[in-house]
């Protein structure tokens, strides 16, 4: 009897041992390190004497900006606005001319308003069928405020209701500093920021049929014939694009944009330029703007490779460092500061010298460049007593 009680005291503890060990081991969290960014350098731009200005970058978001960013009369730069909502409603792909408009009287009634109050406008005639895509090219090139009043009605029914699902538009895309207060511009009712502007900019450059059309110099459209783009830096310093204006409330007005050759990569730079005291004006800030935004880029090394990270240290005692698999390095604005996201994992033990256990990431703007985090050494796993008596 006794012996066998000592044999069932042996099983049970043999068995409750087994239990205690067979449980998992805890994963080991990181105690993670997140390195000091290389600092902003400040970066001269030749700003306009007057009015406001903004420059930024696709990827990258506004760089900077100058002059009190209060809302004002952006004129015919209007009328990106209202090519970007009619897409929305009307969407074409590059290359197709999209539905036809017939123009009518009411067509006929735009013209004579901008023709008799000295706006710009093209020639129209009753029954005149025009395609979406001439008639886009008819408002952003010669900037004609008739066919934006036309898209706008025949994209919304009419001007009141472009007008309010335009505004809609706006706030969805955050541009809270925006108002339009018609399709073409003319009335002066519309209202921005630079900094909104360039904003805009970013995201109808995303349109291919706006950036196409923006970078053309000429086209060929009905009874108008022959047009020019009254963006006259098209094709000049990189220029691409995107749209002026100019009434004598709004001054000269400018929203641009610039590929340019920065090392070895591409940066397309979204300049705005506002109540200048003429186009002539407004167009002349852009350049200066443009060779000096490319100096305020540099390649920049954020995470060198075999830099510490963090470390794991285990509740066993076993410690490893964790460090970052290569360098991280991407083209940077330097006034601005780079943000570093640190993210190692929590890993299980054993686990080896070299495996992966995270990332780091590092963002100017949304562009951004990332590294796998490794270990240093092999994090042992706990020692059978340690895995019992825990």
């Amino acid at each position: 009897m006794k012996k066998r009680l000592t044999f069932m005291i042996l099983v049970l503890a043999a068995a409750g041992l087994a239990y205690l060990y067979s449980r998992p081991v805890p994963k080991v969290a990181a105690v993670s390190i997140v390195p000091a960014a290389p600092k902003p350098q400040s970066v001269k731009l030749p700003w306009p004497s007057r009015g406001q200005a903004a420059i930024g970058a696709v990827g990258y978001g506004v760089l900077a900006s100058h002059g009190d960013q209060t809302p004002v009369p952006i004129a015919s730069i209007t009328k990106i606005i209202t090519a970007y909502a009619v897409l929305t409603q009307r969407p074409l792909s590059l290359g197709q001319q999209g539905p036809t408009l017939t123009l009518d009287s009411t067509d006929l009634s735009y013209f004579d308003y901008y023709y008799t109050h000295g706006g710009s406008d093209t020639n129209v005639k009753a029954g005149e069928k025009i395609s979406e895509y001439q008639a886009l090219q008819a408002m952003l090139l010669p900037s004609s405020n008739n066919m934006a009043d036309s898209l706008a009605r025949w994209a919304f029914g009419s001007i009141p209701a472009y007008v309010a699902y335009a505004n809609q538009l706006m706030n969805n895309l955050g541009l809270t500093q925006t108002t339009v207060g018609s399709s073409s511009g003319f009335s002066d009712k519309t209202l921005s920021t630079a900094d909104d502007l360039v904003k805009l900019g970013e995201v109808v450059l995303n349109s291919p049929v706006i950036a196409g059309i923006v970078n053309q110099q000429t086209a060929k459209i009905p009874v108008e014939g022959n047009v020019s783009n009254v963006n006259a830096l098209v094709g000049l310093d990189g220029i691409n694009g995107i749209k002026t204006g100019n009434t004598d409330k709004a001054g000269g007005c400018y929203l641009f944009s610039s590929m340019q050759k920065v090392g070895k990569q591409t940066v397309e730079l979204i300049g705005a330029v506002l109540d200048q005291t003429d186009l002539s004006n407004a167009l002349s800030a852009a350049p200066p703007l443009i060779k000096a935004a490319d100096g305020g880029f540099k390649q920049v090394i954020a995470i060198k490779k075999g830099q510490k990270m963090g470390n794991y240290k285990a509740p066993w005692g076993p410690t490893a460092d964790i460090v970052a698999a290569q360098n991280v390095s991407l083209l940077a604005w330097q006034g601005k500061q780079l943000l570093i996201i640190n993210s190692p994992q929590l890993i299980k033990a054993p686990s080896s010298g070299g495996s992966q256990v995270g990332t780091v990431t590092v963002l100017s703007g949304a562009k951004f460049a990332s590294a796998v985090l490794t270990l240093n050494q092999n994090l042992s796993a706990p020692s059978p007593w340690w895995r019992i008596s825990h």
